[in-house]
């Protein structure tokens, strides 16, 4: 197994060197504990159980009856399947030997041990990132028949919503919507989301977009001349809406739409190729089930001495399911 994080240092001047790492920034979308319902203690597999609504069954009294309606409410159940993931990385203390870090390692019998070294501190805290921005990619673009290693885990939303959940489409002459197309598709996607998902609080629905798309969208808002629009324009919108429901903009989702080509994105099963799209969810129908609290905590790093080499590991399940198909609706951006 190869280093996982490599020397890429080409400075040779022998002077002064700034003891700071600079990170690139590990960007995530979301929370997943304040945007899906987050089940724990689900080792492999859970039955979830979902109840249809019984409507329609007041009718007019006419004469005694020993009869009663032919209305039925169904007792569903979906399984919610959690993969067995892992993270396995491993460091070699020599691949930094005759550069400016050495000079931070350990000295004597430590000196091949990351622990506690500036080494040490950058596998945990990209260890700690990565795992963060992985979950939210992999619980909307895992596919357990994907040939990728990278999404085969499990089955993510985008695979499970494909078969049956209503999908909106915008016709757009590139991939790039304008103003009026993100409008369109976005207000397309509310109007014609089903009835039960209508009427669910707006605090408690998001609207989940690529940011190509949010960013048109923004377009709208910063538009007129109004006081308003100007603010917008100068100053930024800290949280973006739509009649009251908050956007959030998938950083994750272009990641997949890069390596994979989910079905959702394709009308689910008519080729489409879309790279834009949003979708419109009561938040408490996503489910994530896992076997614990926060997958980035769950984290050990030791050295061996045997090997010479620092180790990190993770082990944690993880699995997705939505539990409506009335509390869900994709919309998505497809050339004309």
């Amino acid at each position: 197994m190869a280093n996982v994080i490599n020397d890429n240092i080409s400075a040779t001047y022998g002077g002064a060197n700034l003891n700071e790492i600079f990170f690139e920034p590990t960007f995530r979308s979301d929370d997943i504990l304040a945007n899906y319902r987050v089940i724990p203690n689900v080792k492999h597999t859970m039955n979830v159980f979902t109840s249809s609504n019984l409507t329609k069954i007041v009718n007019k009294y006419t004469t005694c009856s020993v009869e009663s309606g032919s209305v039925q409410s169904n007792l569903n159940d979906k399984v919610l399947t959690a993969g067995r993931l892992r993270v396995a990385l491993e460091q070699c203390s020599d691949e930094f030997f005759d550069s400016y870090i050495e000079e931070l390692y350990r000295s004597g019998v430590d000196v091949m041990n990351a622990e506690g070294t500036v080494v040490g501190d950058i596998m945990m805290k990209r260890t700690v990132d990565g795992i963060g921005q992985d979950v939210v990619r992999l619980a909307w673009g895992a596919d357990s028949a994907s040939a990728s290693a990278a999404y085969d885990q499990f089955d993510g939303w985008f695979k499970l919503a494909a078969s049956e959940v209503a999908l909106e489409t915008v016709a757009v002459s590139t991939d790039a919507p304008t103003a009026a197309e993100a409008l369109s598709l976005i207000r397309g996607l509310y109007d014609g989301a089903p009835a039960a998902l209508q009427q669910v609080a707006a605090s408690e629905k998001k609207i989940f977009v690529t940011p190509k798309l949010l960013n048109a969208y923004l377009a709208n808002l910063e538009g007129t001349s109004s006081d308003l629009a100007w603010s917008a324009q100068a100053d930024g919108v800290q949280k973006i809406m739509f009649r009251g429901v908050e956007l959030v903009s998938m950083y994750e989702w272009d990641t997949i739409l890069g390596d994979i080509n989910p079905a959702i994105f394709n009308g689910g099963t008519t080729p489409m190729n879309a790279t834009q799209g949003a979708c419109y969810v009561a938040k408490d129908n996503l489910v994530i089930g896992t076997d614990v609290s926060d997958p980035t905590a769950q984290i050990k790093m030791w050295y061996d001495d045997k090997d010479e080499k620092t180790y990190v590991r993770s082990y944690f399940k993880m699995g997705v399911q939505y539990l409506h198909s009335s509390l869900i609706k994709f919309a998505i951006v497809v050339a004309d």
